[in-house]
């Protein structure tokens, strides 16, 4: 581990109480025995199996396997990431820009899971922060984004845990996310939708008191929206 601080020293140099701290930070990986493993394989072969699907052909005799670890690698955001907090001193030498000017990053593809169904949804989200004593590497809002996208979740809750934890790391005077989802549980059952998308939007700080900036914000959005 080197010269890395432990969680509960990061956690109190961001402001971050020890179980806000784990949720982003945690760094034991998931264990799953052997013996597990190959249990949840015959439990997948079976229900596969019931739903119709031949499971002796040479395109599906090892379908259980995949699909199991392609599940795991989809939820790795449960393990955390001790690379995400990367921040440094803010580059405001007062005036507005340190109450207005914006850091906007977007699109940031992503996907997951819906805990109803255990469908994707996936879309696109846009961060922005008002720094104010610190700003983050461009790299970590994608990191933070993913972070949260890799786990069974409702976008609702994807949004607000990428906006309290950004908000919790920086301190920043604002924090507002902007997230688009297409969801496949209500495309491939239920009332079967072929082109809604689910839009989500997330305020905090200088963000929640200020029309103007909101608009600036989602104006940001539209125009990187419009070029991707």
């Amino acid at each position: 581990m080197g010269d890395e601080k432990p969680v509960d020293e990061v956690a109190t140099l961001h402001g971050l109480g020890r179980q806000e701290s784990e949720d982003w930070q945690r760094s034991q990986p998931r264990t799953i025995t052997p013996e597990q493993w190959a249990r949840f394989e015959r439990n997948i072969g079976e229900i596969f199996e019931a739903l119709g699907m031949e499971m002796d052909t040479p395109g599906t005799e090892r379908t259980p396997a995949r699909f199991l670890k392609a599940l795991f690698d989809a939820t790795e955001g449960y393990e955390g990431d001790p690379k995400l907090v990367t921040a440094f001193p803010t580059e405001c030498r007062g005036g507005p820009d340190c109450h207005l000017s914006q850091v906007v990053e977007g699109p940031i593809p992503y996907y997951s899971l819906c805990e109803h169904h255990a469908f994707p949804f996936f879309g696109h989200a846009y961060v922005g922060y008002i720094a104010h004593e610190n700003i983050i590497g461009i790299s970590k809002l994608t990191r933070l984004v993913r972070l949260f996208a890799r786990r069974f979740s409702v976008q609702e809750r994807m949004g607000v845990q990428i906006t309290e934890t950004l908000q919790g790391i920086l301190e920043a005077h604002g924090v507002a996310v902007y997230l688009d989802g297409t969801h496949l549980c209500t495309q491939m059952r239920g009332v079967r939708e072929t082109d809604s998308v689910t839009r989500t939007t997330f305020w905090r700080g200088h963000y929640a008191e200020e029309p103007e900036l909101r608009a600036e914000f989602l104006r940001i959005c539209e125009m990187r929206s419009t070029r991707s």
